[in-house]
């Protein structure tokens, strides 16, 4: 199974919000995330366009899938990727369908494993970009995450 397949299957069966919001990862590597979210009403505000926490869900999402594919080693010991703290900028309307690329320098995942390290706790940055069907970026979006092992895994 690819990693493409794997963090699709993943977020499906065990990220119900993501269901809903219809995110379907396109593209998950080590450092890069690509996600989209289709229009539908059932997502849109008063005003017509996407709903704030709609874009949110999309961002989170795609942060998510890629904290996965950058840290896969890692869960693989018993570390999950968890949301500890997010900033998000809505420069303008965000109409339509949306598409979001999540980033993540070697440096953040190098800062991650040393915290692990060091700490039993890795933390890192991920940046994600939202951009309309005209390739203009509607929302931005900063994601700070944590490894942990979960309490119930803990030995």
């Amino acid at each position: 199974m690819s990693d493409l397949e794997m963090v699709q299957r993943t977020i499906t069966e065990r990220v119900p919000f993501a269901r809903e919001l219809a995110v379907r990862i396109e593209q998950v590597g080590p450092d890069r995330a690509v996600a989209s979210m289709p229009f539908a009403t059932q997502r849109a505000n008063h005003i017509g366009t996407v709903h704030a926490a709609a874009q949110f869900g999309l961002g989170e999402t795609v942060a998510g899938a890629l904290a996965f594919v950058a840290f896969a080693d890692l869960q693989r010991a018993g570390y999950l990727p968890v949301v500890a703290s997010a900033s998000i900028t809505y420069h303008r309307p965000a109409g339509g369908d949306l598409r979001a690329e999540a980033t993540i320098t070697p440096d953040e995942q190098a800062r991650a494993r040393a915290g692990i390290a060091s700490e039993g706790k890795g933390r890192y940055t991920v940046q994600v970009a939202m951009t309309n069907a005209a390739g203009e970026t509607v929302t931005e979006m900063r994601v700070d995450g944590a490894l942990i092992i979960p309490r119930e895994r803990k030995g």
